[in-house]
C-alpha cells in the first residue's frame, strides 16, 4: 500500500530528493541543511482525507504527490554560501520548485 500523505519521508525518499538537487548543481560544493516533507496542498489532502475516513480508500485511490523541500547552501568560489530551497517530487525524481533566497540569508550555526 502506498505511503499516507503525511507520513514523514522515508530514508529512501529522502536521498532520492538529495540526488535531484545534486543533479542540478554539478561541480558545486552543497551543504545541506534540512530535508523534509512538504505536506500536500489542504484541497488536495481533503480529498484523500475524506475516501480514508469513509473506507472507501483503496490502492488506487488518487493521492496527494510525495513532495521533498529540501534547505540547502550551494557554495561557490567565492566561499560565500548561497541559500536556496527547492520542492521535489520524489516519484518522478524531479525538482518541481526551486529559489534562491540568496546570501544573505544563512543560518546563525551550522553543524
Amino acid at each position: 500500500m502506498p505511503l499516507h500523505p503525511l507520513q514523514t519521508l522515508s530514508s529512501e525518499e529522502t536521498i532520492r530528493a538529495r540526488d535531484v538537487v545534486l543533479a542540478q548543481h554539478p561541480g558545486d560544493v552543497i551543504d545541506f541543511r534540512e530535508i523534509f516533507l512538504q505536506e500536500p496542498a489542504k484541497a488536495e489532502l481533503s480529498i484523500y482525507l475524506d475516501l480514508e475516513h469513509s473506507g472507501r480508500l483503496s490502492p488506487t485511490s488518487p493521492r496527494p504527490p510525495r513532495l521533498a523541500k529540501c534547505q540547502y547552501d550551494v557554495i561557490g568560489s567565492d566561499k560565500i554560501p548561497y541559500y536556496h530551497e527547492s520542492i521535489v517530487h520524489v516519484e518522478k525524481g524531479e525538482r518541481v520548485k526551486h529559489e534562491i533566497i540568496g546570501k544573505q540569508h544563512h543560518a546563525a550555526l551550522t553543524l
